[in-house]
């Protein structure tokens, strides 16, 4: 009940959506092979999941998470790192700022050079941008961290690794899980995206979207892209239970 008194705004605004969308095809305002109805897309879901849905959305879903695990995994430490050497992150910002403002899908024909085609491709390209992310944001964490306690920690005769894992790694934490959170949504845009139009391997949820669409299986198509935003409102809602719980410590976070 109290999730539900939180998001009835947007729980409203969802349902107004549905009803436009419902009188609009009720009135036939627009063709039906553009827009189908609501209802058809809702008697779609049960034959989608019958199909090959389920089995789409475990291996979609994989990649992106394989995807966030090597983009964390390598950018938050070396983000830290470089937010503590500040002079180290002053001679590579402007080439890792160039990086970024490359678009990973035009780098995708390198990463089937290096890496071959195949499942590590479609996994490297989706956590490029997301390390990218995950690294700056680190950085800009670490440089705001509270001097008092960096002070502190060099008077307690901390190294550089202690320092990064005892404070630094907790004073940039909301700066990551803005990153994270971020990373997210460029993952789950690329995998799908590859999946849909290099088509690599013939399973995943954009390659099931690409196949109803040339199908003209429309209140498929339709569904099968709901369900995608599906997964990255709770792939957010993930990330924010998780920042939630690790930032309890913080003064601005609130009980739920």
């Amino acid at each position: 009940m109290a999730w539900f008194k939180r998001n009835s705004r947007a729980l409203l605004f969802v349902a107004a959506l549905v009803g436009v969308w419902a009188a609009v095809t009720a009135l036939r305002l627009v063709d039906p092979i553009v827009l189908p109805s609501p209802a058809s897309v809702a008697r779609a879901v049960p034959r989608m999941l019958r199909e090959r849905l389920l089995s789409d959305v475990a291996l979609t879903l994989g990649r992106v998470l394989g995807a966030l695990a090597i983009a964390c995994l390598f950018g938050i430490p070396l983000g830290l790192y470089l937010g503590y050497r500040k002079g180290m992150y002053q001679v590579i910002e402007s080439p890792l700022h160039a990086l970024r403002s490359i678009p990973a899908s035009a780098l995708f024909p390198l990463f089937l050079i290096i890496i071959g085609v195949g499942e590590k491709s479609i996994v490297a390209l989706a956590a490029y941008p997301s390390l990218l992310v995950i690294l700056v944001n680190a950085v800009s964490g670490a440089t705001l961290a509270n001097k008092r306690r960096l002070y502190q920690a060099r008077l307690l005769g901390l190294d550089t690794l202690d320092t990064i894992t005892e404070v630094l790694f907790y004073e940039a934490l909301p700066n990551i899980f803005d990153g994270i959170r971020t990373a997210v949504s460029y993952a789950l845009l690329l995998v799908i995206a590859v999946e849909m139009f290099i088509g690599l391997d013939e399973r995943g949820l954009g390659r099931a979207i690409y196949e109803y669409q040339s199908t003209y299986r429309i209140p498929e198509t339709y569904g099968a892209i709901i369900v995608a935003g599906v997964i990255g409102i709770l792939l957010n809602a993930v990330v924010s239970q998780i920042e939630h719980r690790m930032l309890r410590w913080l003064p601005n976070v609130q009980e739920d």
